[in-house]
């Protein structure tokens, strides 16, 4: 009980801190802005990198939701909830564009995003981002604000308007669809590790 009481007080600490960073932006400080924008701008921009599949296109969304978001302070407009806010914007802009170009299922440059330590095998990227494309938009969205974002089910249910449990059928079945489309693949690489 005492850590569930530990983290509820240090997100609330942090939303007073943001809500005050928000409130010098509107005033016109710069700094403010660029804390909070270097702390969210590499989550923002893979989100929108995943959901548009094109590095060019992301990098135009995600630089028109900072400015949007700017714009917005310096108008007194306060979100409640800064990285909610942002990831709502980042949804709802990627998705318009996607709508508009009826590029609904691609993601072209998926693998570059993945390309960490942890995803080194050149091979499985490409079968992962073949198989988060096969997989339905609203099925990939909630997903990656999983294992991307780090979002709970209760803060991508706000994000995404639906109920907790809506959210965790869609991961959940983002996950079998995955699970489904890529175990050829893993059993073809155990296969060869033995």
């Amino acid at each position: 009980m005492a850590v569930i009481e530990h983290n509820l007080a240090m997100k609330t600490d942090r939303n007073n801190q943001e809500h005050a960073l928000v409130r010098r932006i509107g005033q016109g400080d710069h700094k403010a802005f660029h804390t909070l924008f270097d702390r969210y701008r590499s989550d923002i921009y893979r989100f929108c990198l995943l959901l548009l599949g094109d590095r060019e296109t992301a990098n135009d969304v995600y630089q028109e939701i900072f400015l949007a978001f700017y714009q917005a302070c310096r108008k007194g407009t306060v979100p409640r909830n800064v990285r909610n806010y942002l990831l709502t914007a980042a949804r709802n802009r990627s998705l318009n564009y996607l709508k508009i170009n009826r590029r609904y299922e691609s993601c072209d440059d998926l693998s570059s995003t993945l390309s960490s330590p942890q995803h080194e095998n050149y091979e499985l990227q490409d079968q992962l981002r073949s198989a988060l494309e096969r997989i339905p938009a609203q099925y990939r969205e909630a997903f990656l604000m999983a294992e991307l974002v780090g979002y709970n089910y209760d803060e991508i249910g706000e994000i995404l308007q639906v109920d907790h449990h809506t959210v965790k059928n869609r991961i959940y079945r983002a996950r079998l669809a995955l699970r489904k489309i890529l175990s050829p693949t893993i059993q073809e690489m155990n296969g060869k590790d033995e």
